[in-house]
């Protein structure tokens, strides 16, 4: 870490990332509200606190493009694989509860000077658009965060647990502001290709032009969120294995089973009032149209009694399966009500 004395006070500066706007549910659920027609085994109350998503493969799950939208929608869903419940011991019940990836950066000039904050202009009382030691912590961390975190995200998700650390780079920033060819002093990461994304972001942070040339030291850290990030799966290089889904009717068939699904969350409900989550379900179908397997996938809902329950009313089920589409795919179930936002923590 770059020695305390050394840091800069921007308590009252700008230094919090920028919001993602909020997440528009890609995975399409449909309409919680709707009518599931007679038969109810559960009460209606409940049936509209469960979304229905519409089925995908596991290579193709529905998510936005680029980091920041990308990022926030796995942020979103990464909290509902993991749900909640009234225990104050369950992980999103702990104070300091944080489950996205954190982030941490931090600067210092170690040749050359810069102005502690940006000079006012005599003649119009304006600040000059010049780098100072505060602008410099400021765009990093605004300019950084989103980027930093895109490079240790992707390593979680497509090979696993990542751990995290520190790494401090260092660089030049020219008169026009231009950062020169950061290079790597440190690291405790232990994936040299996430060292090597944090290198080539840092090389593209958008600063300010310094009064003249400095040297810049930047440390950022990097930690695993609370919540288990969802994976992104590689499309199957086989063709043959890469075969389309229709979606659609499996979707209304999996509608028509609402009333019970429903209802294997008011029993949830009935023990803990507080309970939701979300529960991912890979199905194998077999001709003609039977349920070959149900197992809970990548999802973690906290009410094994609420799951074995869903996979048993699925097992029963038929649905549509034509030939030449795709006989394996994922199902998931919204329960309940996302809470507020947590507030961010920093280990």
């Amino acid at each position: 870490m770059l020695p305390a004395t050394a840091r800069i006070d921007a308590s009252a500066a700008d230094v919090t990332a920028p919001e993602p706007e909020p997440d528009a549910d890609a995975a399409e659920p449909l309409d919680a509200t709707e009518d599931a027609g007679p038969g109810h085994d559960a009460a209606p109350g409940v049936e509209a606190r469960l979304q229905i998503e519409t089925p995908y493969l596991g290579f193709a799950r529905p998510r936005p493009k680029g980091d920041v939208a990308g990022g926030a929608h796995d942020e979103l869903l990464a909290r509902w694989n993991l749900g909640g419940t009234s225990d104050p011991t369950f992980p999103s019940s702990r104070p300091g509860f944080h489950p996205g990836t954190r982030v941490k950066v931090d600067t210092r000039v170690v040749a050359g000077r810069l102005p502690k904050s940006a000079p006012v202009d005599r003649r119009t009382g304006k600040h000059l658009v010049v780098l100072s030691e505060t602008s410099l912590l400021v765009r990093a961390r605004k300019h950084g965060y989103w980027p930093y975190r895109s490079c240790f995200e992707r390593a979680v998700q497509t090979r696993g647990k990542q751990t995290g650390g520190e790494t401090v780079l260092r660089f030049s920033v020219d008169r026009t502001g231009r950062v020169g060819a950061p290079r790597v002093l440190r690291s405790k990461l232990e994936a040299q290709d996430v060292v090597d994304c944090l290198r080539e972001q840092t090389g593209r942070l958008p600063l300010l032009p310094p009064p003249r040339r400095v040297e810049v030291e930047l440390a950022v850290q990097v930690w695993p969120g609370d919540a288990p990030l969802p994976s992104l799966d590689a499309p199957p290089t086989d063709p043959a294995l890469a075969l389309p889904l229709d979606g659609k009717p499996l979707a209304a068939a999996l509608e028509g089973e609402r009333p019970g699904l429903a209802a294997c969350y008011a029993a949830g409900l009935a023990s803990d009032p507080a309970l939701w989550g979300r529960l991912q379900v890979h199905l194998e179908l077999e001709a003609p149209g039977r349920v070959k397997r149900a197992r809970e996938a990548e999802s973690h809902f906290p009410d094994r009694a609420v799951v074995a329950c869903v996979l048993e009313r699925l097992k029963a089920m038929r649905l549509p399966l034509r030939a030449g589409h795709a006989s394996a795919f994922e199902v998931a179930f919204r329960f309940g009500q996302l809470p507020e936002r947590p507030a961010a923590a920093t280990p």
